[in-house]
């Protein structure tokens, strides 16, 4: 996994869809494929090192490890807050 760059641009990509809903994100919901390459253990640790430098609110992060999947880390949903 191409942790920093690859968080980052999850963390993005859920936080202007959260804004496009009219609400901060509050939560990300992702997927763990084959291809992922790391542990979920380790991208939740990245998760909250790239949200922090966002300067953003941690939301929470729900992980579902689907090695049978033939995908890398993908956002399954987000939550958005009021």
């Amino acid at each position: 996994m191409h942790e920093s760059g690859l968080i980052r641009r999850l963390l993005r990509v859920a936080q202007e869809e959260a804004a496009r809903r009219g609400g901060p994100l509050a939560a990300v919901h992702v997927r763990l494929g084959a291809l992922a390459g790391g542990s979920p253990d380790h991208l939740r640790e990245h998760f909250e090192i790239e949200a922090q430098r966002l300067g953003m609110t941690l939301p929470r992060l729900t992980i579902e490890e689907a090695p049978e999947q033939p995908t890398g880390v993908e956002i399954t949903a987000i939550e958005v807050g009021r």
